[in-house]
Formats: C-alpha cells, sequence, structure tokens
C-alpha cells in the first residue's frame, strides 16, 4: 500500500472511531436530558466550522462541523465546560430566564442532573455490549485455549513460583480464569507485582504466588512495549463455541463489557496511585495508531476488495467498542472537568443542601484541568516512545 493510500486510510479509521464513540456518549447526555425535560440549544459532531446545520422542531440547532474528531451537546443554561452556578448565580439566572427556566438544565432536581450527567459514559457502556453481542451472535466466539499448563519455561517466573505441567489456573487474584488468554490479560499490564494463582492440581486446590517478569517485546507492527510474563505455556490444541443465540449474545456481550471495565479501571488506578507503570497508557496519537494499524492489517488480510471492506469494517467496530469503554471509564473520573467530577458536585449539594461555590468549583475546574492535561502529556510520551520504537 502506498505512503499516501496508508495515511487516507489511518485518517479515515481515526475519524470513524472516534465519531461513533463521542458521538454516541453525546447523545447519552441528550437523550437523557429530553427524558428530563431539558432543552438541547445545540447538538454538534465535531468542532470547528459548521459544514452543515438544521433546526429540529424542537427547537434543536444540529450542526455538522469541519474537524470530526468530537462534538457536544449543548443545553439551556449551560455555559461551558466548568458551568456549575452556586446559589447566588442561580437565582439570577432564574430570574433573568423566567418561564423557560422550567427547561433549563440547572434547575432540575439533583438526581435528574446526575442521571443527564453519568447517562454519556452509560452510553459509551451500552455500544460496547451491543457491539461485542452483535460479534459473538454473527462470528461465535475464536478458538480458545483452556487454562492448563502445557509447558514450563526454564528458568521462568512460573518455574521459580512451582507451576507444574498439568495446572489448571482458576483464578488470578481473585479473578475468575476460564481461558489461556485470560491468564495473559492478567499478567501482561503486572510486572514486578506479585499475583495470587489460584490452581487446581491433581484435583487438590492450592495456591501459588508468583510475580510476572518484565520483558521488552517487539508487536506485530515494529513497535515495543514491556510486557509481565509468567513463562507458561498453553496445552496443543483448542475448544470451539458454536455461535451464540441472542440472549446467549447478550450475555457475552455484558460479560466481555465487564472483562474490559474491571480490567481498564484497574490498571488506571493502579497507574494513578503509582503501583503498576503508565508504559500501556495511549493518547490521541495511540489511537490513531491503533486505528491505522488495525486498518492496514485488515485491508491486507482479505482475499478481495470486499472481504477486505469487510474485514475493516469489523475490526474497526470491534476496536471501538474497546475505545468506548476506555472514553466511557475515563469521564467517571472524579475529576471537577470530567462527567465524575460533575457527579462529586451532585454529591456534595445532595448532602449540604446547597451548591458548591463558585470559587471552589473554578478551583475544582482548574486542579482538574492540570490532571487531565498531565495524564495527555504523559499519554502522549508513551505514543512518541512507541513511534520511535518503530523507526528506530
Amino acid at each position: 500500500m502506498s505512503l499516501i493510500g496508508s495515511g487516507f486510510l489511518t485518517i479515515f479509521s481515526f475519524v470513524f472511531l472516534i465519531s461513533i464513540v463521542v458521538v454516541i456518549h453525546e447523545l447519552g447526555h441528550y437523550w437523557a436530558g429530553r427524558f428530563c425535560g431539558v432543552h438541547a440549544e445545540a447538538f454538534s459532531m465535531g468542532f470547528g466550522p459548521t459544514l452543515v446545520s438544521w433546526r429540529d422542531k424542537r427547537g434543536t440547532v444540529w450542526r455538522v462541523a469541519a474537524f470530526p474528531v468530537g462534538g457536544y451537546v449543548k443545553f439551556l443554561g449551560d455555559a461551558g465546560a466548568a458551568s456549575e452556578p452556586d446559589a447566588d448565580k442561580l437565582a439570577q439566572l432564574r430570574q433573568q430566564m423566567g418561564e423557560a427556566a422550567d427547561r433549563c438544565y440547572h434547575f432540575k432536581p439533583i438526581w435528574q442532573r446526575a442521571f443527564i450527567t453519568a447517562a454519556g459514559p452509560i452510553a459509551n457502556f451500552i455500544l460496547a455490549i451491543v457491539i461485542f453481542s452483535g460479534i459473538a451472535m454473527t462470528f461465535g466466539s475464536q478458538p480458545y485455549q483452556l487454562p492448563i499448563v502445557g509447558s514450563v519455561v526454564e528458568g521462568g517466573a512460573g518455574e521459580e513460583a512451582g507451576f507444574e505441567v498439568g495446572d489448571r489456573i482458576t483464578a488470578i487474584n481473585g479473578n475468575r480464569i476460564d481461558t489461556f488468554q485470560d491468564i495473559i490479560t492478567e499478567v501482561v499490564w503486572r510486572p514486578g507485582e506479585e499475583l495470587r494463582f489460584e490452581i487446581v492440581r491433581d484435583d487438590t486446590a492450592m495456591v501459588i504466588m508468583a510475580a510476572p517478569r518484565g520483558q521488552r517485546e517487539e508487536d506485530r507492527f515494529g513497535g515495543t512495549r514491556t510486557l509481565g510474563r509468567i513463562g507458561l505455556g498453553s496445552v496443543e490444541g483448542s475448544a470451539l463455541q458454536d455461535r451464540y443465540n441472542p440472549i446467549e449474545a447478550v450475555g457475552q456481550g455484558i460479560d466481555r463489557t465487564w472483562s474490559v471495565v474491571s480490567m481498564t479501571a484497574r490498571y488506571v488506578s493502579r497507574v494513578v496511585t503509582g503501583r503498576a507503570s503508565a508504559e500501556l497508557l495511549n493518547g490521541p496519537v495511540g489511537i490513531v495508531t491503533a486505528a491505522g494499524q488495525t486498518a492496514s492489517t485488515s485491508i491486507e488480510a482479505g482475499d478481495s476488495a470486499g472481504e477486505s471492506v469487510f474485514l475493516l469494517l469489523v475490526n474497526l467496530i470491534n476496536l471501538a467498542a474497546f475505545l468506548s469503554v476506555g472514553l466511557g471509564l475515563v469521564n467517571l473520573l472524579p475529576i471537577p472537568i470530567l462527567d465524575g467530577g460533575h457527579l462529586v458536585y451532585y454529591a456534595y449539594e445532595a448532602v449540604a443542601r446547597r451548591p458548591l461555590s463558585m470559587q471552589a468549583q473554578a478551583l475544582g475546574f482548574r486542579v482538574g484541568l492540570v490532571f487531565v492535561l498531565g495524564l495527555m502529556l504523559v499519554a502522549t510520551w508513551n505514543d512518541l516512545n512507541y513511534l520511535l520504537g518503530q523507526i528506530f
């Protein structure tokens, strides 16, 4: 594939991913607002100059902007990301708005404001469930290997801890293990951390404590990362699930989404508390890279143009599910600039029976902005290091 073609495909894939997850997030806020009787003044798909716009019968202006890398919904009375008026500002606002105040976001009960705020991340989780369920119902599950030790690497962490061929791993740190891939998923982001492995050996339940060792590895795209490895191999052969019916598929979608939520939340919490390396944290550049790599491998895997396009769409939609979970979780962090921070404000208001002062809100906004920017800088630094590893 030419450099120009590859660049175009990367841009298309990135815009496709971001458009799906961000628009769904904002639609979650929008529909929750409509349910609660809040007027939405505008809904924007993208930022920057308006390309197309129209006004619906409810008075909401819908616009498609020039830069499709995000979006927002603006409710009546909303003045920005840090817009949470205190008691005095609310009184002035109600007087200015008159009867229209009944459709204003800020004058709704706390539970409704909290619901509207939480609806964005909830929509992201629902999107992930729908995607994973659809994939399970359409394609079934991929062949998988049972969580049974087929080999122990000589001198590795597994041998040192006392693992033996034939051991069946049932849980790691209390998290259930169903496939050998689950073992890899649990240890890959925890190099150096001692883990509790629950196993069954000769029908006897046992516990083995072992710490994965960090290994610098090259992936199929030429980049390198430090990953945790326990030094265990799977048994030969694999099991295969037949396709799921709709009810089973939804169950699989929920289970898959929860697994991604659980792993991501545990990893982020360990990064924030200094118990894990932030090396696996990706930023915008990482998303662009992942989108481009996924698109390129999908196109190359197809035997025909039609099959390549089909694989491209399926793999990008699957990646969108993971990205959607990440966006939902990040927005639930208790940081004032994010949805989670607003939920903290509402919790305070529910207990104190008054909104937080504007001064305290402004301070929280600044602290939250610094934290988010710091997180983005770390993630972008990781992205750049990864890209440099592909070049040098």
